[in-house]
């Protein structure tokens, strides 16, 4: 889309994140509200500002209704994706790193890895046999960053070539198994800095989880519609528990009603389902590999994207790439990354050369 066609023209997007903002400071002025009741508190000036906020929520929910331009996802079958029978695509997606804000840990990181049904079975039976050899038995699950600091069972007694054999074959089950990385990466001080408190990208969500899941979500849908037969999307999360379960899904919920800046509501809930799937860490499936590769894409963001973690060649050699790569057509988002760009297009140029410039 170009830049006089942003992709929401009316400003619903904007307006429509604006009630969001306001939905939110409205309880939090009823909280304090009831804070000071306790204290004989003259709370007058908390409803003049409570009745303000609620009147500019209302103005901004009625701004928000209507259509959000797509910006170029390409349309296919009735509108009704159940009945166009199309082939279910999984991605599994684990999370390295933790999205709420700490000084200590200021990088964020999704992991996705799209797969077919058929492949996700033959990767369990792969996984499986690595398992039963190297540890007699099936019933645990490969987990970063223990297989790579070779901690606890990892640790194979200390036996270095024991080690370095089940290296290797991970490796080769990483290498045989055929999947689609996606993956994003919020650098979450710079995030905060540059964004979140500034207001200059009114679109933006203010939360690093909601902007990660948004950036891999936009690269999935762009994966799905660029396919030779039909699919639809299924998305699977490792579960934290049921509220944070409930939360993940209301906010998945609301990107496919109300779209993002690049691509609209209508066109997410074309090439999704409209709901999120949930497991748990146990037994052999592709949540493993995006553990994997959420770990890789952590470390990477973290040495400013210049490093080189324990298996990145082999998931960025899957990574989802089409056309120049730019705007969602590359599968490995880094946001924001206006200080360390060039580290970042060498890496995209390296698995998705984009073409050289026009004389």
């Amino acid at each position: 889309m170009t830049e006089q066609n942003p992709g929401d023209p009316s400003g619903r997007r904007i307006a429509a994140q604006t009630a969001l903002h306001l939905s939110e400071a409205g309880k939090l002025i009823h909280a304090l509200k009831a804070l000071l009741t306790r204290t004989g508190f003259d709370c007058s000036l908390c409803d003049q500002l409570a009745n303000e906020i609620k009147r500019q929520e209302t103005a901004a929910v009625q701004k928000s209704g209507g259509r959000i331009d797509s910006r170029r996802i390409k349309k296919f079958g009735t509108g009704q994706p159940l009945q166009d029978g199309r082939t279910t695509n999984l991605l599994y997606i684990d999370e390295s790193g933790t999205s709420a804000p700490n000084p200590n840990q200021p990088y964020f990181a999704l992991g996705g890895i799209a797969i077919t049904q058929e492949a996700a079975d033959a990767y369990g039976i792969a996984a499986d046999a690595i398992k039963q050899h190297f540890f007699g038995r099936t019933d645990i699950t490969f987990h970063e960053p223990l297989m790579r600091r070779n901690n606890e069972i990892y640790f194979f007694g200390g036996d270095t070539g024991k080690q370095a054999a089940f290296d290797q074959a991970l490796d080769e089950l990483v290498k045989n198994t055929p999947f689609v990385t996606l993956g994003s990466a919020v650098r979450k001080l710079a995030f905060q800095q540059e964004f979140a408190q500034t207001g200059i990208d009114p679109y933006l969500p203010t939360n690093s989880y909601v902007v990660a899941i948004i950036m891999i979500l936009e690269r999935y849908v762009d994966f799905l519609a660029s396919q030779q037969i039909p699919l639809l999307g299924r998305v699977l999360f490792e579960s934290l528990g049921p509220k944070e379960d409930a939360i993940h899904q209301m906010e998945y919920a609301r990107i496919l009603i109300e779209g993002t800046q690049w691509v609209s509501g209508s066109d997410f809930r074309q090439w999704l389902e409209t709901g999120l799937r949930f497991q748990t860490k146990c037994g052999s499936n592709p949540g493993e590999l995006a553990d994997m590769f959420s770990r890789d894409l952590f470390e990477w963001v973290s040495g400013d994207c210049q490093v080189t973690p324990k298996r990145w060649h082999l998931f960025c050699e899957k990574a989802h790439s089409r056309e120049d790569g730019l705007r969602g057509k590359f599968g490995i988002k880094v946001f924001p990354d206006s200080d360390i760009r060039d580290a970042v297009m060498q890496h995209r140029q390296q698995y998705q050369p984009l073409p050289s410039p026009k004389n």
